[in-house]
């Protein structure tokens, strides 16, 4: 395990000499969360303005989210109904951006400074190697993610919880899902990358196929507002033995690039 961390931390070197990817990093997540929060803020706000207008986007939401705000008033089900709906989704959406703008350099980018065979030919299993070019994504998209979800958490708490007796956000399955849920889906989302990138002919190319991994992301958080699949402590384990399996046959599948002719002989 310490050969893969430093190759997680020599990659990590190299990632904060790079300005443009760290202000990348820093940026868009920023970014995301603000424009999340003013949109809530926005449609609170209009909501609040025009109560006559409350019942009518009340009977348009799935009848799923309503029965589990059964207790609440009208204002209270518009206040909490958003963040229920897209913030979930979104939260994957920001892990795998941040992780793809890293991993797309993984292999392919080995390849084209023709460091990839002396890293092959390094004094390191494959397992070894494996694990160290998952953790230097996996790592600082996940810190992003945490840090990111705690400026959404007071961002939003100070929207939505003075219309509650009590608090109600974060909730137990806001917390449940970034603290399992988004670390299982972002390893998923890491060995995926790994793998285009060690199949890619190149950044350019890793980095359009990386993309279409957010179709997967998009289709969740439409089921999600439709109703169709909901964040619920019902569907959290399932959610969570799911994104172990596949993880676990990604991680298989990427020791079997490895020891491929292509890459490690």
């Amino acid at each position: 395990m310490k050969k893969a961390w430093f190759i997680a931390m020599k990659e990590w070197r190299e990632i904060l000499r790079d300005f443009y990817v760290m202000g990348i990093l820093v940026f868009l997540p920023l970014t995301m969360v603000g424009t999340l929060v003013l949109l809530i803020h926005f449609y609170m706000t209009f909501f609040l303005q025009n109560l006559d207008k409350v019942q009518l986007m009340l009977s348009s939401m799935p009848s799923a989210y309503l029965k589990g705000l059964s207790g609440y008033s009208d204002i209270q089900k518009v206040a909490i109904l958003p963040i229920k709906i897209v913030g979930l989704p979104f939260f994957l959406l920001i892990p795998l951006l941040m992780s793809g703008i890293i991993t797309s350099d993984s292999f392919a980018g080995e390849r084209e400074r023709n460091t990839l065979e002396p890293l092959l030919t390094a004094p390191v299993t494959d397992r070894q190697l494996l694990l160290g070019k998952i953790l230097t994504p996996f790592v600082p998209a996940l810190v992003v993610t945490w840090a990111s979800f705690a400026l959404l958490t007071k961002g939003v708490s100070k929207l939505i919880n003075p219309h509650f007796l009590s608090p109600v956000f974060p909730d137990t399955i806001w917390i449940v899902s970034v603290a399992l849920v988004v670390p299982l889906f972002l390893a998923g989302a890491v060995l995926a990358e790994i793998l285009i990138s060690a199949r890619a002919s190149s950044v350019k190319a890793a980095s359009a196929l990386n993309m279409l991994l957010s179709f997967p992301v998009l289709g969740v958080m439409l089921m999600q507002s439709t109703g169709f699949v909901l964040f619920s402590a019902r569907t959290l384990p399932w959610m969570l033995l799911s994104l172990a399996a596949l993880d676990a046959a990604l991680f298989t599948a990427g020791l079997r690039v490895l020891r491929d002719k292509g890459l490690r002989g």
